[in-house]
């Protein structure tokens, strides 16, 4: 293996606020451009000692980039909010991209493509996630510290509609017993109270490290469908997290658009968190 020290040199690293038009709102993300791959213990390690809810890692392949993502406690397989910074940190760097369109490659081969508008905003294309109406099992019903009215499953996320947005604000699940019952996601949402904004929602994922999430793409790639029948296809939708977080939706048929804006929070090239890679 190649000596640690080798291994990270060259490695720009950055935070920024995604879905957010300031510092101090939306979800920080870390985002770490490499030269080349670096073995998944440096990552951990560099992600780990950023602390940031997620952060990405991402080097050039072709015309695309490879992207991955780590919490500071494990891999996860999907990120929208880091993939977002991503793209923000790409577009603003020596990188130099042209075009207002930049492919990502998962590390299990899925595509996800960003594309810039003119105002700044970026939109990042997700596979659309189908979630069924379910029963919350009773153990779940005991923990989520809230009442609902309808409930839907997207794999290991759930989903639950409550009846006001308060409700949503009010919401105290139990972090510890949902991470006891590998629950990968708890979603909870409810029509706005706020003018410009259909929807609410808050996203609490204890089991990646993050019990409350900032603002959260993927999260919104099943919120889309789900209020698709009585909303449509357009939403502007605000996450009422203590950051909070404005996030626009496109329902596309079999593929949804998640979109916002982002912030440098601190650019910088190398840090002192890389050392930690090495030890």
């Amino acid at each position: 293996m190649e000596a640690p020290e080798k291994a990270i040199s060259g490695v720009s690293t950055s935070i920024v606020a995604a879905f957010a038009n300031s510092a101090d709102g939306g979800n920080p993300a870390g985002v770490c451009i490499l030269p080349r791959p670096i073995p998944d213990t440096y990552m951990q390690a560099i992600a780990t000692g950023l602390g940031q809810p997620e952060t990405a890692f991402l080097f050039a392949d072709g015309d695309r980039w490879i992207i991955r993502w780590f919490s500071p406690l494990k891999e996860v397989d999907l990120c929208g909010h880091a993939t977002l910074a991503a793209a923000h940190v790409l577009w603003q760097s020596a990188a130099g991209l042209r075009g207002d369109t930049i492919a990502f490659r998962t590390n299990d081969g899925a595509d996800i493509t960003a594309r810039r508008e003119s105002d700044g905003m970026i939109w990042l294309e997700f596979a659309a996630i189908q979630g069924a109406h379910e029963t919350v099992p009773a153990p779940l019903a005991e923990c989520v510290g809230m009442e609902w009215i309808a409930a839907s499953r997207f794999g290991g996320r759930w989903l639950l509609e409550c009846a006001s947005a308060a409700a949503v604000r009010a919401a105290r699940p139990d972090f510890g017993a949902l991470v006891a019952m590998g629950v990968r996601s708890l979603i909870v949402t409810a029509p706005s109270d706020m003018p410009g904004y259909h929807i609410v929602s808050r996203n609490f994922a204890p089991i990646v490290g993050v019990d409350e999430d900032q603002a959260t793409g993927t999260a919104h790639v099943c919120l889309a469908p789900y209020w698709l029948p009585r909303l449509g296809g357009n939403l502007m939708c605000w996450q009422a997290s203590r950051r909070g977080g404005a996030i626009a939706t496109r329902h596309l048929g079999n593929r949804v658009a998640v979109g916002g804006f982002a912030t440098t929070i601190t650019p910088f090239a190398g840090s002192p968190m890389m050392a930690g890679a090495c030890s």
